[in-house]
């Protein structure tokens, strides 16, 4: 999936797949027993990260400490900084000094800051906060696509995502209704106060954010990528084998700015729903906590049966054909949804932008593993993932002041009050899939000896 043509006298963006003291050093480890940890790490922590940014945190402020909806977006705001920003070092980090000290400490901070949320008012300690579980964000993910990258051949690669992102897309869907169901749980058999039952969620998150620590720790392996030795002045010699060069790494991101641009355009579109998606199905749609988590449980189990089979498209067709499929399915899902705004196309539209992603995501992400040198591949995907980071920070800054609109029509399409973020989001989709269509490019597959 080349995004550029190479240029005459360039080097070519895909890296050659030839041993390397890394591939030498974790030949040894069990691809399943690997998977199985990193699908365990990946929904644990996605249901407890989706939990606290799109369930826990919007009711707790506006119904729980009752403050003003813009510090919705302003901790929304705090957590994608640091976890965009901060990817790319922290995937360098897990280059130099293992994946696995990462995904441990990464959720090991959130099981801190979820336990303290509910006892906090002030918004700026809030803010403080978000801050941290994004640092602890951005030190989990890229280690554990990278992980797939360093052990899984790249023929089997978008089925390895695939089940990266079955876990991934099944904690998505499920941690709004299991946030809901605390809250609603507290408040009407506990006969917690209102208010007060507004924390619950952050309690459990917290013991879901343990149960990531402790899958991370006990199942994911402790290989290293191999590092360069310092010479006697303490420098690093910019060639050594298995070393990260920055200089290379600077042109390898030089040659595809097209997937950083595309990246960034979907998660801008991504970034204006985040904040208030919650907050308005509620109030839109006159719905309960619990009826709200109730309506995302059908289309998750619907995503979670098709993820694996139409995951695997980007090995059989191609990725770039594969990501083309998934984001039309996504963009077609999204205008449908502005279109027909009801509770019950609700559901049957989300299945569909789930199968969409489940299709585009693994594609993308295995070929980004693939199109980078191994011993800079965490330090690629997490610049990926910096570039997503600031297409949602634009994204939610932008959703603050579009969240406020008053009701309006485009064209013969009504907008309702507080749904022009939706809007913004379908025209950015819009745009990524034209992207696409123009941009992206997959390699001829090599002739098979007969």
């Amino acid at each position: 999936m080349n995004l550029e043509s190479p240029k005459h006298g360039t080097e070519p963006l895909v890296a050659s797949d030839e041993p390397t003291k890394l591939g030498a050093l974790t030949s040894s480890v069990n691809i399943k027993r690997l998977l199985t940890g990193i699908v365990l790490v990946a929904a644990f922590a996605e249901l407890s990260y989706t939990t606290v940014n799109m369930s826990a945190m919007s009711v707790y402020i506006k119904y729980g400490i009752k403050i003003d909806t813009q510090w919705i977006a302003i901790c929304s705001l705090a957590f994608v900084a640091m976890e965009g920003l901060l990817k790319s070092p922290m995937g360098m980090l897990g280059d130099r000094h293992g994946r696995k000290i990462l995904m441990v400490i990464g959720p090991l901070v959130s099981v801190v800051t979820a336990l303290l949320t509910p006892q906090v008012s002030n918004p700026y300690i809030l803010v403080f906060l978000r801050i941290l579980d994004g640092v602890g964000a951005a030190a989990l993910w890229p280690a554990a696509f990278s992980l797939i990258g360093d052990h899984v051949p790249e023929e089997k690669r978008s089925g390895a995502m695939s089940l990266f992102n079955l876990a991934y897309l099944i904690g998505l869907a499920l941690g709004p209704a299991l946030g809901g169901i605390a809250n609603d749980f507290t408040y009407h058999y506990l006969h917690v106060s209102f208010a007060h039952s507004k924390q619950a969620s952050f309690y459990l998150a917290s013991v879901m954010f343990g149960v990531t620590t402790l899958a991370a720790y006990f199942l994911i392996p402790n290989s290293s990528p191999a590092v360069p030795k310092r010479t006697q002045d303490g420098h690093e010699p910019e060639h050594a084998e298995g070393g990260f060069n920055f200089r290379e790494f600077r042109r390898m991101l030089a040659r595809m700015p097209m997937t950083l641009l595309m990246t960034f355009v979907t998660f801008l579109g991504v970034g204006l729903i985040i904040p208030y998606f919650k907050i308005f199905s509620l109030e839109h749609f006159h719905l309960g906590e619990s009826q709200f988590g109730a309506m995302l449980v059908g289309p998750a189990l619907v995503v979670a049966a098709l993820a694996v089979p139409v995951g695997r498209l980007g090995d059989k067709i191609g990725k770039g054909r594969a990501v083309q499929i998934g984001i039309g399915i996504c963009t077609f899902s999204f205008w449908m949804l502005i279109l027909s705004s009801h509770k019950w196309t609700l559901m049957v539209l989300g299945s569909l932008l789930g199968i969409g992603s489940a299709i585009a995501f693994p594609a993308w992400m295995a070929q980004i593993t693939t199109d980078c040198d191994a011993k800079q591949r965490g330090a690629v995907v997490g610049a990926v993932g910096t570039a997503q980071g600031i297409g949602a920070i634009t994204g939610i800054i932008l959703s603050k002041y579009l969240y406020k609109l008053t009701s309006f029509h485009l064209g013969s399409m009504l907008i309702p009050e507080h749904g022009a973020p939706f809007l913004g989001c379908a025209v950015m989709l819009t745009v990524s899939f034209a992207m696409g269509l123009f941009c992206l490019r997959d390699k001829p597959r090599p002739m098979r000896a007969v």
